[in-house]
């Protein structure tokens, strides 16, 4: 967490124009977000009882992360189906489930920005990391072109099992992804299929091929079980729902203001996504890029409403003298940097240039970023920046 004051600067300083440092690249990895438990600082200003509102972002969680986990099964059953008959048709349908489920897990991201409490912390950041580390280096699971024997898939001395995967994941470091959606997405790209997936009748091919069906069938089995873990903080009676209100509207307000400052401002829209798409992209392989700011700002709009509709938070926001701005503001603010990113090209920020749509796009989400870090501001809510 940065001081407030700074935060806020930095906010205004994208909105008029200015650049961010552009130092790091591929010797220095995106860090992993830590998951921090909810600060309390001190108590908000008089208004509305945020009760209300904690109890439909409660509701909303539950009911899209059993919607996440829904699609994210049908992509365990495309899978199984493209291992038992790997043909075109077969990786495109397991392709195209691997999309949806990514995409709603990106959604949900809203919902896992906060750990409920020190505990809850020590189970919510591990299971994170299993499930989705970027960027990730795709040769230490398997060969690429420039480096043909490469992987855990070539070290034949390993047995591919949930516990060698365990152990082996981000070993070197924090880019060694052995798990999660990477592992999936790489797999699932694999060409060609005769000599990648196909028995070939040659003994040394076939262990590796083999290999290969049996890394993708455990990764993507792990991945469920651990997407269920992880859904299941929604699921169940205490948690979130056995919070204080005060809680409530910390663990709210910060989850919106992080997604905005951090996951796309400070990630997606950051200016080396343009010059360096592979450590940026959230789904290098699988494309589609656009498609995820999409997902993410498609799910603070489900929160905040669509222009001139009304959502709890919404209520909650206009019943209060001393707000910052109306929820009309703050819906407009959504809605226009929806329609800033729908006009970039489709596999953002790969095939993108610092032109005029992106700069407009980068400008509506920092002034959305900047409006919930005054919201916080207000309210008393910790404020990240990075």
């Amino acid at each position: 967490m940065k001081n407030t004051a700074l935060a806020l600067v930095g906010l205004c300083a994208l909105l008029i124009g200015c650049s961010p440092k552009t130092d790091s690249g591929p010797d220095q990895a995106i860090p992993i977000v830590a998951v921090e438990p909810i600060t309390i600082l001190a108590s908000p200003p008089s208004g509305a009882d945020f009760g209300p509102v904690g109890t439909a972002f409660q509701l909303d969680a539950k009911q899209h992360t059993l919607q996440m986990l829904a699609l994210c099964q049908t992509l365990a059953d495309s899978v199984e189906a493209f291992l038992a008959t790997p043909e075109v048709s077969q990786q495109q349908a397991a392709q195209a489930s691997f999309r949806l489920c990514y995409q709603s897990w990106t959604a949900n991201q809203l919902f896992f920005q906060l750990a409920f409490n020190p505990a809850d912390k020590k189970t919510l950041q591990p299971l994170l990391d299993l499930i989705d580390t970027r960027p990730f280096l795709p040769g230490y699971i398997d060969s690429i072109p420039d480096y043909p024997y490469s992987g855990l898939i070539f070290e034949m001395d390993l047995p591919i099992n949930e516990a060698t995967l365990l152990s082996q994941h981000r070993l070197m470091d924090e880019d060694s992804a052995a798990l999660g959606f990477p592992v999936v997405e790489f797999f699932l790209w694999r060409q060609p299929l005769d000599t990648t997936w196909h028995s070939t009748g040659d003994i040394a091919a076939d262990s590796l091929i083999e290999r290969r069906h049996q890394y993708l069938r455990t990764a993507t089995g792990m991945l469920l079980a651990d997407l269920g873990a992880v859904s299941n903080r929604w699921q169940a009676g205490g948690g979130f729902g056995g919070l204080p209100h005060r809680v409530q509207l910390v663990a709210v307000l910060a989850s919106l203001q992080r997604i905005t400052a951090v996951a796309l401002l400070d990630d997606l829209f950051n200016e080396q996504a343009l010059t360096e798409p592979e450590w940026h992209h959230p789904a290098m392989y699988s494309g589609q890029g656009r498609a995820y700011p999409l997902a993410l700002l498609t799910a603070v709009q489900g929160w905040v409403g669509l222009p001139e509709s009304t959502t709890a938070f919404a209520q909650w926001l206009d019943s209060r003298a001393d707000r910052p701005m109306t929820a009309a503001d703050l819906q407009t603010a959504v809605a226009d940097s929806l329609s800033a990113v729908q006009e970039l090209p489709e596999n953002y920020p790969a095939d993108s240039a610092a032109d005029g749509q992106w700069a407009t796009a980068r400008q509506r989400i920092s002034a959305l970023a900047l409006a919930f870090g005054q919201l916080s501001e207000q309210q008393q809510v910790p404020i990240f920046s990075q």
